[in-house]
């Protein structure tokens, strides 16, 4: 595949072609980045390049910006089947497309000796602050109520079903939460705290500091992924995902903004799933 290809293949979708006006960016925009380089070009039902727009959009949402740009470099070995490098290609497309967001630039690398895996992107988005939230949960208090938005552990599922030969059905790329943050902040816009918890449930619980008690039971997770990880030996709340937010609100809201995530699709399987014990003041400094 060529520059113009791969090119083409993403600023066709602009929002331009699909009749929706050039987004304005105000003078504070919102900034997000990922950089893809230790997963396989595929893995499950999945790519990296849906991915990464996936984990971009939902982490300008986490910081309470509506997505609207994109730019990415993609690097590949030379020896990559032509049919990935498309797949990759016709992912970021598709989920920019769901995004809503506007490709700007697309750089493509081929090296002789290129990532490991076939296809690395690092991608960098651009998004308008929509309200003012923080993922520090440095508002959080204790009793105050955790929300997942969606299943957890899907994308760290699939990678390692792949390992295991166990092909999993579910979508592993994710999904843009788009209109899910939407509704939550139209409903609750002093939200305390969003967190895009792309790394797992569990390492963003350590992250952040939290000391929470939780209720697996009530955890979002494809039976799929419950299952696979049982054979596997792991645990969908350690494994990488980019399906779900994680809400820290009051008590008080938490109904109320449980059936805001609720509205739509990517939402509809939205539940609380514990309480804030206490939070480390230093929870952004590994132990």
């Amino acid at each position: 595949m060529n520059d113009i290809d791969l090119t083409s293949i993403l600023t066709h979708a602009s929002t331009s072609s699909r009749g929706v006006a050039k987004p304005y960016l105000p003078e504070s925009p919102v900034f997000a980045s990922a950089l893809l380089t230790t997963l396989p070009a595929t893995f499950g039902t999945g790519n990296i390049g849906r991915l990464g727009v996936n984990v971009v959009a939902n982490r300008l949402l986490a910081a309470g910006a509506e997505p609207r740009y994109l730019s990415a470099t993609v690097t590949i070995d030379l020896d990559t089947p032509q049919e990935i490098i498309r797949e990759v290609a016709l992912g970021m497309r598709d989920a920019a497309v769901e995004a809503e967001m506007e490709w700007t630039t697309v750089e493509r690398a081929i090296l002789p000796v290129g990532p490991a895996n076939g296809v690395s992107i690092s991608i960098f988005g651009v998004g308008c602050r929509m309200v003012n939230v923080t993922s520090r949960f440095d508002c959080v208090h204790p009793g105050d109520a955790l929300i997942i938005t969606g299943p957890v552990g899907t994308t760290g599922a699939a990678v390692a079903g792949d390992r295991h030969g166990i092909k999993l059905p579910t979508q592993s790329d994710g999904s843009v939460l788009t209109d899910v943050m939407r509704s939550v902040y139209v409903h609750a816009p002093d939200v305390p705290a969003v967190y895009f918890p792309f790394q797992g449930l569990n390492p963003a619980l350590k992250l952040l500091g939290i000391n929470a008690e939780i209720d697996r039971k009530k955890i979002p997770c494809d039976e799929a992924v419950r299952e696979a990880c049982e054979t596997m030996g792991l645990d969908p709340l350690d494994l990488a995902g980019a399906d779900a937010m994680l809400l820290a609100v009051s008590d008080k809201d938490a109904e109320r903004v449980l059936e805001a995530a609720r509205r739509y699709r990517a939402g509809s399987s939205a539940a609380i799933v514990g309480r804030v014990r206490d939070v480390r003041e230093t929870g952004f400094q590994e132990d």
